[in-house]
C-alpha cells in the first residue's frame, strides 16, 4: 500500500510539471516532407537526339545541353493535345530537379507515359519502360515507375538534369496522345521511402478503378456456371445454354480488360483480337437467346448475322500490319456487329408492341445495356477518327462510395438482375407446365393400361405369354390378343413411331380400331388395310409398324406384316413379305402368308426395342442375339434386352401351339381337357388312362 501511494504522488507531480510546458510547434514551411511535385512545364522537342561521335551518348540527354530553344509543354497532358496531333515516333522531354543538401539519396516517381521511354539523369541511363528500342507491337504497362535520381546524399545542394526519351507507336498515334498519359500526372521527386509509399498508393488507386469490373466478372461467371448447370438438367431448353455462355463470355472479357490494364498481358494485338472475339460471342449468344425465348424465325437473317459475327474479330487487328487505319478497323468491326444489334432492337420492340410479356420485361434492360455499349463503341470510333472527343464521363467510373463503378458495369448488373427475374419466372412457368403434363401422362398411362390386356385370354391348345416394358411413362408399342368364336385367336403387335404422349394417343386409336375390325371377323390382311386407312392423315409425319397373325384352333397361322419385324418360328425368322408401315400411303395393300403349325411349334413376336437395345459404348443387341434367344420365355428375352441397354419400348409375345384340343372318352368314362397353359387336368380317370391317351394321340 505504501509503494502504491508513492507512485500516485509521483504521477501527480509529473502532471503538474508538464502542465507548465509549452505545446509542440509545427512549421508548415520547414516541417514539410522532402517531396516535390513535377507537374508543370517541361521542355519538349520532337524527333530523336543525335549521338556524340566520341562517346556514342545522346546529346540531348547531357546536362550541359542548351534546351532553351525547346517548347514548353505541360507534363500532365499528352503532346497531341498541345500542338502535335497524330505525331508518333520519338520525342524528348527535359526538366531540372533541385536536390537539397543531405545524407539521403533522391528518387523520381514518374507518371505513366505512352508507349515506351528511357530516363536519363545527368546523362546517365537510370531505367526504361516498355519496349526500348521500340518494336512494332508495343506492350506497355500502366504504372508509376520509380527511378533513382541520385545514388547518395551530398553535403551541398545540386541540380540534376532529367531527360526522357519517349517513343510513341505510330499505330496508336492517330487516336491516342503521345507522352504522359492524359489526365493522370502525379510525377514526384524526393525521399525514396516516401516515393515508394506514394507509388504503392497510386497503383492501388489505379487498381481500385477496376474493383467493379473485377466483382462483376466473378458474379457473371458464377451465375453463368449456375445457368449452364440448369441447362444440363433441362437440355431441351437451349435458352439456358445461350444465356450461360453469354455470361461466361462477358466475365472473360472483364477479366481480360483487368489483365491488360494492371499487368499488361496479353500483348496488344492478341488482346484486341480476344476482346473482339468475346464481344462477338456475347452478341451472338444474346441474339440466339432472344430468338429462342421470343420464338423468332431466323432463317432469313441467321446465316448473314452468323457470318458477320464470325468475321467481326478479324478487322480489330487489321490496323497492326497497316492494312487499314485504326478508325477504319474499328468501323469495319462495328459494321459487322450492327446487323445483330439492330435485329435485337427490332425484335424487342416488335414483340413488346404485340403484347409479349417476356419482351416487355426485357426491353428496358436490353436497351440500356446493349444500347449504351453500341453508343460507347461508336463514340470511341469517332474519337479515333478525330471527329468528336469522347467525354470524360464515359471514360471514368461513377462514384459509388467507398468505390466506383463504370456505367457499362452498372447497366450490365441491371441487365443481369432483370434476366435472373425473367429466368426465375420462366422456370416457374415451366415447372407448372411439367406438373400439368405429368398429370396428363398419368392419365394417358392409365388409359394405356386399360387398353393393354391385363390377363391373356386362355385358349385351349395354346400357351401365350406377353411382356411389355415402355421406355417412358407411356409408350408407343401395343399388343392385342383377341379370341375368335372357333377356338382360335388374333395376335396383333405394333410400334408407333416416337414416344410419350403423342405415341400413346395413337396407340389408343389403333387399339380401338383393332377391336372394332376383329369383331367384324376381318382377317389379318384386311385388318391392316383397314388400320392403314384409319391412321392415314393422322400420323403427322410419323408411321406405325404392325403385324397381325391369326391362329386357328387347328394351328393354321395366317400372318400379314406392315413394316414390323417378322416373328420367329422355332428360333428362325419367318419369311413374311413386308410392306409399307401404316399411315404412309393410304392406298397401300397388304398380303398374308399361311403356315400350318405343328404341336410344339413356338412363335415369338418382338418390337424393335429388343433389337435396338444398346450399350453405352454404342453396341446394339442386334438380330443375331435376338435369334439365339428367341426360343426363351418372354420374360427372359425382355430382361436380356433391358440389361443390355433399353432405348425404346420393349414388347415380347410368345405363343406355343400345343396341338388340337380334344375331349376323349376313356374306359372309365372320364374326360381329358387341355388348358391354354398346356397343363392337363383329369376328371374321373386314373393317371394310367391319361398316359394311354397321350400315347394314342
Amino acid at each position: 500500500m505504501r509503494i502504491g501511494s508513492i507512485f500516485r504522488r509521483l504521477a501527480a507531480l509529473a502532471l503538474c510539471v508538464s502542465a507548465g510546458l509549452p505545446a509542440q510547434s509545427f512549421d508548415l514551411d520547414r516541417g514539410r516532407e522532402p517531396v516535390v511535385s513535377l507537374d508543370g512545364l517541361w521542355r519538349f522537342h520532337p524527333g530523336d537526339s543525335p549521338k556524340d561521335p566520341a562517346t556514342g551518348a545522346f546529346v540531348w540527354a547531357q546536362p550541359d545541353f542548351d534546351d532553351s530553344g525547346w517548347k514548353l509543354l505541360r507534363s500532365d497532358e499528352s503532346w497531341s493535345d498541345q500542338g502535335y496531333p497524330g505525331m508518333g515516333g520519338y520525342a524528348w522531354y527535359r526538366f531540372t530537379v533541385e536536390v537539397p543538401s543531405g545524407d539521403k539519396p533522391a528518387s523520381l516517381l514518374l507518371a505513366p507515359i505512352v508507349s515506351g521511354f528511357e530516363l536519363y539523369a545527368d546523362g546517365r541511363l537510370d531505367g526504361s519502360s516498355g519496349d526500348m528500342p521500340p518494336s512494332m507491337v508495343p506492350n506497355t504497362r500502366f504504372n508509376y515507375r520509380l527511378f533513382p535520381l541520385t545514388h547518395s546524399g551530398s553535403g551541398a545542394a545540386r541540380a540534376v538534369q532529367v531527360a526522357i526519351r519517349v517513343w510513341h507507336s505510330p499505330v496508336w498515334a492517330s487516336y491516342m496522345g503521345g507522352g504522359p498519359y492524359p489526365f493522370e500526372g502525379g510525377s514526384l521527386a524526393g525521399d525514396p521511402e516516401l516515393l515508394t509509399n506514394e507509388q504503392h498508393h497510386l497503383q492501388t488507386s489505379h487498381h481500385v478503378l477496376f474493383v467493379d469490373m473485377y466483382a462483376y466478372s466473378i458474379v457473371s461467371a458464377l451465375v453463368g456456371v449456375a445457368i449452364l448447370c440448369l441447362f444440363l438438367m433441362r437440355r431441351g431448353e437451349r435458352e439456358y445454354f445461350w444465356f450461360g455462355v453469354m455470361l461466361l463470355a462477358d466475365a472473360a472479357e472483364s477479366a481480360l480488360v483487368i489483365l491488360r490494364e494492371i499487368w499488361a498481358i496479353p500483348p496488344v494485338p492478341i488482346f484486341d483480337f480476344l476482346d473482339a472475339f468475346l464481344d462477338a460471342l456475347v452478341v451472338l449468344c444474346m441474339f440466339l437467346f432472344l430468338a429462342r425465348v421470343l420464338r423468332a424465325r431466323l432463317r432469313p437473317v441467321r446465316q448473314l448475322i452468323l457470318a458477320l459475327l464470325t468475321f467481326s474479330p478479324f478487322p480489330a487487328i487489321f490496323y497492326w500490319p497497316g492494312w487499314l487505319s485504326a478508325p477504319a478497323s474499328a468501323a469495319l468491326q462495328l459494321v459487322c456487329m450492327l446487323p445483330a444489334m439492330l435485329w435485337i432492337f427490332y425484335l424487342m420492340i416488335l414483340r413488346a408492341a404485340r403484347g409479349n410479356k417476356d419482351a416487355r420485361l426485357l426491353l428496358a434492360p436490353v436497351f440500356l445495356s446493349t444500347g449504351y455499349w453500341t453508343i460507347d463503341n461508336l463514340v470511341i470510333l469517332l474519337d479515333q477518327a478525330g471527329l468528336v472527343r469522347r467525354p470524360e464521363w464515359m471514360i471514368y467510373p461513377l462514384p459509388l462510395p467507398p468505390f466506383t463503378i463504370h456505367i457499362q458495369n452498372l447497366l450490365n448488373l441491371i441487365f443481369l438482375l432483370a434476366m435472373l427475374i425473367f429466368l426465375i419466372r420462366r422456370f416457374s412457368q415451366a415447372r407448372k407446365r411439367e406438373e400439368r403434363m405429368a398429370g396428363e401422362f398419368e392419365a394417358a398411362r392409365q388409359v394405356q393400361l386399360v387398353l393393354m390386356p391385363e390377363e391373356l385370354e386362355r385358349r385351349p391348345g395354346f400357351r401365350v405369354h406377353c411382356i411389355y416394358s415402355p421406355a417412358e411413362q407411356v409408350g408407343g408399342d401395343f399388343f392385342q390378343q383377341i379370341p375368335d368364336a372357333e377356338g382360335g385367336m388374333l395376335i396383333v403387335v405394333g410400334d408407333v413411331s416416337g414416344k410419350g404422349l403423342p405415341a400413346a394417343m395413337m396407340v389408343s386409336v389403333l387399339v380401338g380400331a383393332i377391336r372394332a375390325e376383329a369383331s367384324h371377323g376381318a382377317g389379318a390382311a384386311e385388318l391392316l388395310t383397314s388400320l392403314n386407312q384409319r391412321v392415314a392423315g393422322r400420323a403427322r409425319g410419323g408411321f406405325t409398324t404392325c403385324l397381325a397373325a391369326h391362329i386357328s384352333a387347328d394351328g393354321m397361322l395366317t400372318v400379314a406384316n406392315a413394316g414390323h419385324l417378322p416373328p420367329y418360328l422355332n428360333g428362325a425368322e419367318a419369311e413374311i413379305p413386308g410392306t409399307l408401315p401404316l399411315g404412309i400411303l393410304e392406298s397401300a395393300r397388304y398380303e398374308s402368308v399361311t403356315v400350318q403349325l405343328a404341336p410344339g411349334d413356338r412363335l415369338t413376336f418382338i418390337s424393335d426395342g429388343v433389337v435396338e437395345a444398346q450399350t453405352r459404348a454404342g453396341e446394339l443387341f442386334g438380330f443375331e442375339r435376338t435369334r439365339q434367344i428367341s426360343t426363351a420365355p418372354a420374360e427372359r428375352i425382355a430382361e436380356a434386352a433391358r440389361a443390355f441397354g433399353q432405348k425404346d419400348d420393349i414388347t415380347v409375345v410368345t405363343v406355343e401351339f400345343l396341338g388340337v384340343p380334344a375331349t376323349v372318352s376313356t374306359r372309365s368314362g372320364g374326360q381329358v381337357e387341355v388348358s391354354s397353359s398346356g397343363s392337363v387336368s383329369l376328371r374321373g380317370q386314373s393317371p394310367e388312362s391319361y398316359l394311354e391317351h397321350e400315347r394314342t394321340g
